[in-house]
């Protein structure tokens, strides 16, 4: 996948959420880009990727910090777990690869528990 189908891939999924207000391509490269998916004007979800390295990177982003997350950097996927969002999760569960779709579900969750939807 290249990074336009990449950032089309976001952009498509993105209209499937309710809870999300409005997407903005943040920066893009030839081989990276990164999209802010706006709940409201103070959270936020962060997506990049880097086609060419392979990396893919989802944040929920809250008052500028991230409360929880997954990534892949290494090669391996991990989670930020809610609670603890500077903590790498490594267990199975935490290393599992997650699609936009699956992580805007997590996402949604997170932010319902917390009261926010």
């Amino acid at each position: 996948m290249n990074v336009d189908e990449f950032e089309r891939y976001i952009l498509t999924t993105a209209t499937q959420w309710s809870f999300l207000r409005a997407v903005d391509t943040v920066d893009k490269t030839d081989y990276a880009v990164k999209l802010r998916l706006h709940v409201d004007t103070e959270c936020f979800i962060q997506v990049y990727a880097n086609v060419q390295k392979g990396i893919f990177s989802f944040a929920l982003v809250l008052n500028r910090s991230r409360i929880y997350g997954r990534d892949n950097e290494g090669g391996t996927w991990h989670r930020h777990p809610h609670g603890q969002p500077d903590n790498h999760d490594v267990s199975p569960e935490g290393r599992t690869e997650v699609t936009l779709a699956q992580f805007l579900a997590e996402a949604q969750k997170v932010l319902k528990d917390k009261g926010l939807l």
